[in-house]
């Protein structure tokens, strides 16, 4: 907790000598950041490989590399007008003053990193803090610990430690860490951790944004093509294995189809990887995070649940690493934990219902997710659905893509977390929209002095035009 203390004073005393960056100053820190992960793409390629087991590489790409530099470049094109000056309209009754909001640096940002896309939720936030004009203690999770070590190298060559620092990640030191006196604390990760670090926060009354999960649903309208949906949510269910925050959880679709369902998309499943150790295909992050989807589909079998996979898994762990195929439950009882908890992995129950409204009342009867997914050639269905759920984001015929889009904020709701980022939304997080009320100097009559005492005829009258 010292050396956690003595790393944050160092961080508040390098802000206070430069509380407000310029627009050059933070532009140059962007293409540092920029041309620093470039240099070092192949070994972090290689770091998030190493700690998966086995990470597909062209999901370490498009998730990680190209999803970090397309927040840089965004971030780099629209700074300028992020920072200017947001005029306000002044009454008239107080002419000739101005009104207008100043984006103000926070001052000392805390950036909470998880392990499932360990780089891009370090660096996107990361990128978010920097244009606001931060400093940042970027926390890693320990789950991830060569991808760690590569971005902490990268910081330490790159920038003076008092800008940015790379914490390893320790639940030990976890609490601690919460409790800091940040102007600012972003957490990625489970709800269940996020209530801690809120709880943590607070004794400072320091602002959070919590990015969360939940169970996300994809709902399949009975005009949408059963087979396209099966290969689109086949494709983001699989990718990362799953590992996902923002991955369909559940299918929702009618009762006639559920079958026919899971058959396409255990089809596409092995369309996409030859085998469930094919190099494409993701790993488990570790031996923990494997059994628990293994118990969890055993319970839901176990209690009359149907499975039906491509591969099996017990061919499916080879030298410690951790392969678990896309697996489809149909008819799983409520009470199994794959129907309770967020699964973050491969398994993807499949739920009929009789009508779209039913399908709506069964998503708004439990906790507010990250995402929702709407599958329907309907425009009228679509709108519906939108209007009557209440979702941190939607994703419209497809699944996964909101997150890839840079303008487009990304956040919770309810238990799926509180407060965005991304684009200009992470700016605003990340800045105070400083409220200015400018009046004239001295020799400019201004309008407030009607209303200085004594309250004569003259204020009496001035009140009634304001309609007192």
């Amino acid at each position: 907790m010292t050396e956690l203390r003595s790393l944050f004073e160092n961080h508040r005393a390098a802000y206070l000598e430069n509380p407000y960056p310029d627009l050059a100053t933070r532009m140059e820190r962007l293409h540092r950041l920029s041309t620093a992960l470039a240099k070092k793409r192949e070994g972090l390629i290689a770091a998030i490989n190493k700690d998966f087991g086995c990470r597909s590489r062209s999901e370490t790409v498009i998730a990680e590399i190209l999803g970090s530099h397309g927040a840089i470049h965004y971030a780099e094109k629209n700074l300028h007008r992020w920072m200017k000056l947001k005029r306000r309209l002044t009454s008239m009754w107080f002419a000739p003053a101005k009104n207008y909001m100043v984006p103000q640096p926070l001052g000392v940002v805390g950036i909470m990193a998880p392990w499932n896309y360990p780089m891009h939720l370090s660096i996107a936030p990361l990128v978010a803090a920097l244009a606001a004009g931060n400093n940042v203690m970027l926390w890693i999770s320990e789950e991830t610990p060569n991808t760690t070590r590569c971005l902490a190298q990268l910081i330490e060559e790159n920038f003076d430690p008092s800008l940015i620092t790379v914490v390893a990640g320790d639940p030990k030191i976890a609490p601690e860490y919460s409790a800091l006196p940040f102007d600012h604390l972003l957490f990625t990760g489970s709800t269940r951790v996020g209530k801690l670090v809120a709880t943590a926060a607070a004794k400072n009354l320091t602002p959070v944004t919590l990015e969360l999960g939940g169970k996300s649903p994809a709902v399949i309208a009975p005009d949408y093509s059963c087979k396209e949906a099966a290969k689109r949510i086949a494709w983001g269910k699989s990718f990362n294995a799953g590992q996902t925050c923002i991955a369909p959880d559940y299918v929702l679709l009618p009762e006639k189809d559920k079958r026919a369902f899971a058959e396409y998309a255990i089809k596409s499943f092995k369309s996409f990887y030859n085998s469930i150790l094919d190099y494409n295909y993701t790993a488990v992050i570790s031996e923990r995070f494997f059994r628990r989807l293994r118990d969890m589909v055993k319970e839901a079998e176990d209690k009359g649940a149907t499975v039906l996979q491509p591969y099996g898994i017990t061919e499916s762990v080879v030298a410690g690493v951790h392969k678990f195929p896309l697996t489809l439950i149909l008819d799983a009882p409520e009470d199994c934990a794959v129907m309770q908890e967020e699964i973050f992995g491969p398994i993807l129950p499949v739920v009929g219902y009789k009508t779209l409204d039913d399908a709506i009342s069964y998503i708004n009867a439990r906790e507010r997710p990250l995402s929702l997914y709407c599958f329907s050639g309907k425009e009228a269905t679509r709108r519906e659905v939108l209007r009557k759920t209440c979702s941190g984001s939607v994703g419209l015929n497809d699944v996964l893509l909101q997150y890839l889009q840079e303008d487009l904020a990304f956040g919770g709701v309810g238990s799926s977390g509180t407060g965005a980022y991304h684009g200009r939304e992470g700016f605003e997080t990340f800045s105070h929209m400083k409220s200015v009320f400018a009046q004239k100097g001295i020799g400019h009559f201004t309008g407030a002095k009607l209303l200085y005492p004594p309250y004569g005829p003259v204020a009496k009258t001035v009140l009634k035009l304001m309609g007192a």
